[in-house]
């Protein structure tokens, strides 16, 4: 008895080890299947933003304004250049149920990073809401507006539009004259720059490219009839000029160690320079030398084996000669010996 209680233990251990080693197979499974669809779904995401991503060159910012009246209207088309260089000629091509283009103000040139307004003069003969389709450089959006009809809400509309454009062209017209101002000032500090650049003062750290970009901006936002921006813009360049004229006149002269040791460092970069050069010169001078010799050594060499191979080819041509000396000599001794056996016969005859 004692001996089968044993062995029915050692059955109920293996069976007992057998179901955990199924339970952890199945359990390895499922957590394999997981970390599969896991990096299944992180390697799908990984390519969708591939795929989704496309730079643009440029970029539609913004359509101004949305809400016309029938007839004549103009409205303008804020775009963005996206690219690492500079652009020119943007043109933009507006068509649309009922609509009508009659002139393009296209934008002459956009930096990096700049935005500028593509200006559109056309015609509505239609009302209601329009999807305009809007074509910059074989690229095609969309753009929904809203045309008044001559029903009573669409006129009182279209009087409180036209008051709103009667404000907003005086409020571009204030920023405008400002703006002209602010040109000036930007001029006035370049040749202050300029001055104190001769007069050894440190300008590095005076710098007009954001003062220049904000002014650019607030133009192109005042040609684009676009209030909002042109008073950001207005507003930026503004507070710069301010910024610029408090630097240059904190300004101070380079010390005269300062000023000699810049020297210093010009003259050593320049004389390193010239005497790279006659390194150079030398270094060419010696190869053109060592070019020559090994010209001339292996000319000598080229000769020299053109005059052993001819006199290798020297010593047959005298064999031949003794051979033909040899068979001239032979030819004599041939035709005595062909005389002789007629002797021989005239003899038997007198015999």
């Amino acid at each position: 008895m004692h001996y089968k209680n044993i062995a029915v233990l050692f059955l109920f251990l293996i069976l007992l080890n057998i179901v955990v080693s199924e339970e952890n197979t199945s359990s390895e499974d499922q957590n394999t299947t997981v970390e599969n669809l896991t990096s299944n779904e992180t390697n799908e995401t990984a390519v969708i933003p591939k795929q989704q991503v496309e730079i643009e060159e440029i970029l539609l910012k913004n359509f101004i304004p949305k809400e016309f009246k029938l007839g004549d209207a103009q409205f303008s088309i804020q775009v963005q250049n996206n690219k690492n260089e500079t652009i020119n000629n943007v043109v933009a091509f507006v068509s649309g149920k009922g609509f009508s283009t009659y002139e393009i103000t296209s934008i002459e040139s956009l930096e990096p990073g700049e935005r500028g307004y593509i200006l559109i003069n056309g015609n509505f003969k239609e009302s209601g809401l329009i999807n305009l389709t809007i074509k910059i450089n074989q690229k095609i959006s969309l753009q929904e507006i809203n045309v008044l009809g001559k029903s009573e809400e669409d006129l009182k509309k279209a009087e409180v539009l036209v008051k709103q454009e009667e404000e907003k062209k005086k409020a571009l017209a204030d920023i405008s004259s400002k703006l002209e101002i602010l040109k000036q000032n930007y001029s006035e500090l370049e040749a202050q720059l300029a001055q104190k650049e001769k007069e050894n003062y440190d300008v590095k750290s005076v710098i007009l490219v954001d003062l220049k970009k904000y002014i650019r901006e607030t133009q192109a936002s005042i040609l684009g009839d676009h209030l909002e921006d042109a008073r950001v813009n207005f507003g930026l360049a503004t507070e710069e000029s301010n910024a610029l004229e408090e630097k240059i006149a904190s300004l101070k002269k380079v010390s005269f160690t300062k000023r000699f040791k810049d020297q210093v460092i010009i003259f050593s970069s320049i004389a390193g320079a010239i005497i790279t050069m006659f390194a150079l010169y030398e270094l060419l001078k010696k190869k053109g030398k060592e070019a020559a010799t090994s010209a001339a050594t292996t000319i000598g060499s080229i000769k020299q084996k053109a005059e052993k191979k001819e006199e290798q080819k020297e010593p047959p041509q005298e064999t031949e000669i003794k051979k033909e000396e040899e068979e001239k000599k032979e030819e004599p001794d041939k035709k005595e010996e062909g005389k002789k056996p007629k002797k021989k016969k005239k003899e038997k005859r007198k015999k």
